[in-house]
């Protein structure tokens, strides 16, 4: 983990819910929501980067890091709703966001559901939730599914929690290992995998696959966001060797979201800030602060 200094963490009530929250700097809010099986230490390497240019602030969310996780509350609606009240309780009434890999789920709901409380946001290795389904995206499907099959073990209740958190954990360990540029710091892997040792945290990991991610993703591959514009200024980074679905279908109609720039950034893979955190935090600066 970047160290770094000057950071500061609290636990704040948002929605019922007992957050860990890291800040650091100040000016301009900037929110950062993580992916899984990560917590608010993925953004450590960014967060050290703009302190001195913006209040950076990184929750664990539900069920993750050092944030409670209640038997219940893992579906998109009541997420979004924590994320709300958050940004409430902090006293932020609009805020420049990140997010990524499921945090970046959340972050598209927020700006279609909420966009007066978001200026302008970065989502990291999830696309824009508009697919046209054309033979070349339904080919590029075909070919990572055989990559995603550890999306259903997790979801499936009791055996996900058991793979995630018992022996070895080798499951936990090979979705940090594998979708990866290169290695990720070894400190941060144990951090995340000593947290799904705790059963509580595990099971909300299979609940949070059950009842938001999957959930989520059938929803942009049915069209279900088809006729909601997203009209807050987005920029969606992809690494350029996260491969799962052809470039072509990350691109987005203007009819759809007619303020969102795609880019893909070398060295990096699905993990992106871990595999490239310069060029992130560069990128995230250049579209959110300068």
């Amino acid at each position: 983990m970047t160290d770094v200094t000057g950071l500061r963490s609290r636990m704040v009530t948002a929605n019922g819910l007992r957050m860990h929250v890291t800040e650091i700097g100040a000016g301009e809010p900037v929110l950062l929501l993580h992916g899984f099986p990560q917590s608010s230490r993925e953004w450590a390497p960014v967060m050290a980067g703009l302190a001195d240019r913006a209040r950076l602030i990184a929750p664990d969310l539900r069920g993750a890091g050092e944030t409670e996780a209640p038997p219940s509350g893992y579906d998109a609606r009541t997420v979004l709703h924590d994320v709300i009240a958050l940004l409430d309780e902090l006293g932020i009434e609009r805020v420049d966001l990140v997010g990524h890999d499921w945090g970046a789920l959340v972050g598209f709901d927020l700006c279609l559901g909420h966009p007066d409380r978001v200026r302008r946001y970065v989502a990291i290795a999830v696309p824009a939730p508009y697919f046209d389904m054309t033979p070349a995206l339904l080919a590029g499907m075909g070919k990572a599914m055989p990559h995603l099959w550890f999306q259903w073990a997790i979801a499936t209740p009791v055996l996900g929690p058991r793979l995630l958190s018992r022996g070895r954990q080798r499951l936990a360990r090979w979705l940090l290992r594998g979708f990866e540029r290169r290695p990720m710091d070894s400190a941060d892997v144990e951090a995340y995998v000593a947290a799904l040792r705790d059963p509580a945290r595990a099971r909300a990991a299979s609940k949070l696959y059950r009842g938001l991610i999957l959930p989520a993703f059938m929803k942009i591959m049915r069209g279900g966001y088809r006729g909601r514009v997203l009209n807050t200024p987005t920029l969606v980074l992809f690494g350029a060797d996260d491969a799962l679905l052809p470039k072509d279908a990350m691109a987005v109609r203007p009819e759809d979201a007619p303020h969102t720039t795609v880019e893909f950034v070398p060295g990096g893979a699905h993990f992106l800030v871990d595999d490239n955190p310069d060029e992130v935090t560069r990128r995230v600066a250049g579209f959110l602060l300068d």
